[in-house]
């Protein structure tokens, strides 16, 4: 596999990896600060009206909603905390941090982000159902996860990255990519991710997550965090493709792949598709 920055960075070309947003930084510094200044934090992101509305949509979302909505960025911050506002801020810059003219490739891209917010919702839906996994870092790991495909979109054009919409088989897509374009998107992803500054188990689960053998091998050197990732993932993903009718909702937890994710995490197929299902109809019923 040619995983090293410098081959990447060789297979990429001119291709930049977009930079952490300055508005993260500064969230970041005054987060450090011993007793970090809210007002501030509010100011930052009151004046970034496509920041406003993201901190907005995500306080409101089915992921992170209160019993009341949220109808001030104050409120928000206060309710949310920063942890959840890095999360705003990581979903509005990188679905930013790529452009594209083409219409064809414009249309794929809504799409593409689509999914991965829906999939960022349901991992950390699912993740509030299991002892231990964090809800927020499940669903950067769900936004993030296929974050290497529209780098790599504007690399090679001509390569159909259709598979990062329609599953098909989960471990082929990899080896599709290594023998077309000799990187792969997990490859990339995982270097976006390490230069923003995300925490290691997420960049390793954004590295391995087309990798099933991290069930099944133990001299595997991925943590126990980074399996539980890449279950919730999996099976995340695959609710997402259901919410946006790629798949069927039957199909859900009788994959071969899910049997791994479930068995990781200790969960029937049956109790799966009943909390599924419970997360597709919030997910619904926050969108109608």
């Amino acid at each position: 596999m040619h995983g090293t920055a410098e081959n990447v960075e060789k297979i990429l070309g001119n291709i930049q990896l977009p930079a952490c947003p300055a508005i993260m930084q500064d969230i970041m510094a005054e987060a450090r600060k011993d007793e970090p200044d809210f007002n501030l934090i509010s100011r930052m992101v009151g004046n970034d009206p496509g920041l406003s509305a993201a901190v907005l949509k995500l306080a409101n979302s089915p992921a992170f909603r209160r019993n009341s909505s949220i109808s001030s960025i104050p409120q928000a911050v206060s309710v949310l905390g920063l942890k959840k506002i890095m999360l705003a801020v990581n979903a509005l810059y990188l679905r930013n941090s790529v452009s594209a003219t083409d219409p064809d490739v414009r249309a794929f891209l809504e799409k593409f982000w689509d999914k991965s917010n829906c999939t960022a919702e349901a991992a950390s839906m699912l993740a509030k159902a299991l002892p231990g996994i964090s809800s927020e870092d499940a669903y950067t790991v769900g936004l993030f996860h296929d974050s290497g495909v529209p780098l790599l979109m504007q690399r090679f054009p001509d390569h159909p990255f259709d598979d990062a919409l329609h599953e098909g088989d989960w471990e082929s897509i990899h080896r599709k990519e290594e023998a077309m374009l000799s990187t792969n998107h997990a490859v990339v992803g995982n270097m976006l991710a390490r230069n923003w500054g995300l925490p290691a188990d997420i960049c390793q689960t954004i590295l391995h997550h087309h990798d099933l053998s991290i069930f099944t091998d133990l001299s595997h050197q991925a943590s126990n965090m980074v399996r539980s990732f890449i279950a919730v993932l999996l099976l995340a993903e695959h609710m997402a493709s259901v919410y946006m009718g790629f798949e069927e909702e039957g199909t859900m937890g009788q994959l071969p792949a899910h049997a791994h994710a479930l068995n990781h995490i200790g969960m029937e197929p049956d109790e799966f598709h009943e909390t599924a299902l419970d997360i597709l109809g919030e997910m619904r019923q926050y969108r109608n």
